[in-house]
C-alpha cells in the first residue's frame, strides 16, 4: 500500500510542481524609479508575448519543457532536481524563469534572492527579477 501512495503522490506533485511562467510586469532594482517596469509578458494562446520599455515590438516566447529546463540547469551546474520545480519561458537570447524557494536555497547564484523570479541572458547573466502588482 505504501508504494502505491508514494507512486500517487510523486504523480501527483509532479503535475503540479512545473506550471508555465506566470504573466504580468517584471522590474529590477537597478530601474530609475522603484517599482518600474522593465518587461510586461503577456499571455498569448500556449506562450507569452514580451514588451519591453524600448519601444521595440513584442517577441514571442514560449514555455520551457521539461527537458529544455533540465538543459539550462545542466549548463548553469545547478542541482538537476531543482528544474523540475522551476517555470522559464523565453527565447534564444532571453530567459525568464521562476524557482521556488526551497530550490534556490541549493544553488548559491540564487540561494539570497528574495524574489522566485530571475531573467537570464548570455550577456547579462542572472539577474534577480520581481514581479509587479498589477497598476
Amino acid at each position: 500500500m505504501k508504494p502505491l501512495i508514494a507512486t500517487f503522490l510523486l504523480l501527483c506533485c509532479g503535475f503540479v510542481q512545473a506550471q508555465d511562467f506566470p504573466a504580468g510586469a517584471y522590474g529590477h532594482e537597478y530601474t530609475a524609479h522603484a517599482g518600474e517596469p522593465v518587461w510586461n509578458l503577456r499571455q498569448v494562446g500556449d506562450g507569452l508575448e514580451l514588451s519591453g520599455n524600448d519601444g521595440a515590438p513584442p517577441v514571442s516566447l514560449r514555455n520551457l519543457s521539461a527537458e529544455e529546463r533540465a538543459s539550462f540547469w545542466l549548463k548553469m551546474g545547478w542541482p538537476q532536481a531543482g528544474s523540475a520545480a522551476a517555470s522559464c519561458a523565453g527565447t534564444n537570447e532571453d530567459l525568464f524563469c521562476q524557482v521556488p524557494k526551497r530550490v534556490r536555497a541549493d544553488i548559491p547564484w540564487l540561494q539570497d534572492n528574495a524574489s522566485d523570479f530571475f531573467y537570464y541572458s548570455e550577456m547579462a547573466g542572472v539577474m534577480e527579477i520581481i514581479r509587479l502588482p498589477p497598476r
